[in-house]
């Protein structure tokens, strides 16, 4: 790779000594807060922050606290431009990025170079501030050249694809700062763990109804007629033979399977799987539908990927099954979700080193009111989840609520939003694709942006209802029947440009939730399946660029 421009020229041309600057506050030193423990748990590149100064300089972090602490403490601005992805830790093939602070001018500097660090702070002019990042050395796949670039005394950190743009307004080139992704996209998807045999009890007591067998695959397995007679009820003639996993109708409480599943997901490049989470409030409380779940913390490759859960706190309540959570159960609830699972390593967290727990329905918390969300409730819900979090490992969490609830998210502890399955009135997955992005835009601020395969209840008929005839199927189940692969990389396309052209904190601005991963029932499923193969993964890996796997197997072989 080539040097920085040889130090002796940079000095002869003047450009290390920037022009005299009012007196500001940000001449005092930014760095009053080292990056934590917990940003350095993010092992996945993230973004590189860039700020302007009161004084119009640039400054540049990786550590989201920092930059919180320049804009309130110091008068800086962020300035939300994409520069690229670096990790915070050294890895085989980086090099370190140094920043440079020249107290007399309150302007700083990117540079690559050791001689070129060394030279400046010996000059007394120059203070060296430490390691900001780690880029690739030489070019990777997926990676482009960040530069550094001067104009009469200012620097800039510039992508490849900006680079004629600069010089064309007179900046000129002092060399590269090493390789970096331009995007990093962290895509998880929406894991359905109750494909077992302890799954919801009316749903297999209306199975051996109507198929005849307490099978948890019913419906699923019937509308494939895969081992069984095919019923398809109205749509003879349509193609359901997708609905059969490339690795046969499994068992998930079996950590087999999840091992499995881990392979086909990180080999196409997934980031995460996003665990619904139930509670059941009978004798005293105990979490409910989790044998997925553990299944996963017990597969053997179970570090290959990462996981968070998703509180399903639904309303919902019958003589059979509650997923209710009342409020003398809160703190109970909070110990298992932190004791259980936010404490293990590999549970996700966003890039400014937060667990992240994403809470799916809240209303089931305190009153369990279907018709009104209990704040009080999701306030002692979120304070016990943040209590216990910091006494078990001293950290905060970052909490985010679905788009689909209203409430007030800061009265209840909430810091941002996710989206999950999204349903069009229409009816039409054309229409939900060419609207999905003014969704987002209705919720600004923190938000996990999600993207639905497809959606599909009729598997569901003759299962969890009596077959409703004909005349009473589309305000029964809902389904689209324009959904297409094709579609689907389109939405993938209009996330990503989204993403691209944010202004949102970059805390999760780079995470996708796929609906979902195995929602067989209903038809959000990107899981490899007998008829289509891994075409899903594969048009997300490619649409979204994803870096890690080395693209995705289908059936892959036990793990050894």
């Amino acid at each position: 790779m080539k040097r920085l421009v040889a130090l002796a020229l940079v000095l002869s041309a003047g450009l290390l000594t920037p022009p005299a600057l009012a007196d500001a506050d940000d001449k005092k030193p930014v760095t009053t807060q080292a990056v934590n423990a917990d940003e350095l748990a993010v092992t996945d590149p993230v973004p590189l922050i860039e700020l302007r100064t009161g004084n119009g300089a640039l400054f540049w972090t990786l550590s989201n606290r920092e930059a919180e602490n320049a804009v309130a403490n110091h008068g800086m601005t962020e300035q939300h431009t994409r520069l690229g992805y670096l990790r915070r830790q050294s890895f085989d093939g980086s090099q370190p990025i140094f920043r440079l602070r020249y107290p007399a001018g309150a302007a700083y500097l990117l540079t690559a170079s050791a001689e070129e660090r060394d030279a400046l702070v010996a000059s007394g002019d120059w203070v060296y501030e430490g390691v900001i990042g780690y880029a690739w050395a030489k070019q990777a796949e997926g990676t482009e050249v960040l530069w550094r670039m001067s104009r009469n005394g200012a620097w800039s950190v510039v992508p490849d694809e900006r680079r004629a743009e600069y010089e064309a307004a007179g900046w000129r080139l002092d060399g590269p700062l090493g390789y970096v992704y331009p995007t990093y996209h962290r895509v998880g998807a929406v894991y359905f763990g109750t494909w077992n045999a302890n799954t919801n009890e009316v749903l297999l007591d209306k199975a051996e109804k109507v198929y005849g067998r307490r099978d948890w695959w019913a419906g699923v397995r019937d509308f494939a007629g895969v081992g069984v007679e095919r019923k398809a009820w109205h749509w003879p003639d349509e193609d359901f033979s997708h609905l059969e996993p490339s690795i046969g109708y499994y068992d998930d409480s079996d950590p087999h399977t999840l091992e499995k599943h881990i392979a086909q997901a990180a080999s196409a490049g997934l980031d995460h799987f996003a665990f619904y989470w139930y509670w059941n409030p009978a004798d005293g409380g105990s979490e409910n539908y989790a044998e997925g779940l553990r299944s996963f913390l017990q597969a053997r490759n179970r570090d290959d990927l990462d996981f968070m859960i998703m509180p399903c706190l639904h309303p919902w309540a019958n003589g059979t099954v509650s997923l209710q959570l009342p409020e003398e159960q809160i703190e109970k609830a909070a110990s298992v979700i932190v004791d259980e699972y936010l404490s293990r390593p590999n549970y996700l967290r966003a890039n400014d080193g937060r667990k992240v727990l994403a809470i799916c329905d809240p209303r089931g918390i305190g009153s369990g009111d279907k018709d009104r969300v209990d704040t009080a409730a999701v306030r002692a819900f979120t304070d016990a989840i943040r209590a216990k979090a910091r006494e078990a490992f001293g950290e905060d969490v970052l909490i985010t609520l679905t788009i689909d609830v209203g409430m007030d998210l800061a009265a209840g502890g909430i810091d941002g939003r996710q989206c999950l399955a999204r349903w069009d009135p229409n009816r039409s997955y054309v229409n939900y694709v060419d609207n999905e992005r003014q969704v987002f835009a209705r919720y600004p601020g923190i938000l996990i942006r999600c993207a639905t395969s497809g959606f599909d209840e009729r598997p569901r008929i003759g299962v969890l209802l009596d077959d409703p005839g004909p005349e009473k199927l589309e305000e029964t189940f809902r389904w689209y029947e324009d959904q297409s692969p094709e579609e689907f990389g389109r939405l993938l396309d209009l996330v990503a440009a989204d993403i691209a052209e944010s202004d949102r904190p970059q805390i999760v601005d780079n995470m996708v939730l796929v609906y979902a991963w195995n929602e067989w029932h209903e038809g959000g499923i990107i899981e490899p399946n007998a008829r289509d193969g891994c075409l899903y993964l594969d048009i997300i890996r490619d649409r979204l660029s994803l870096h890690g796997g080395t693209g995705c197997v289908a059936n892959p072989e036990p793990v050894a």
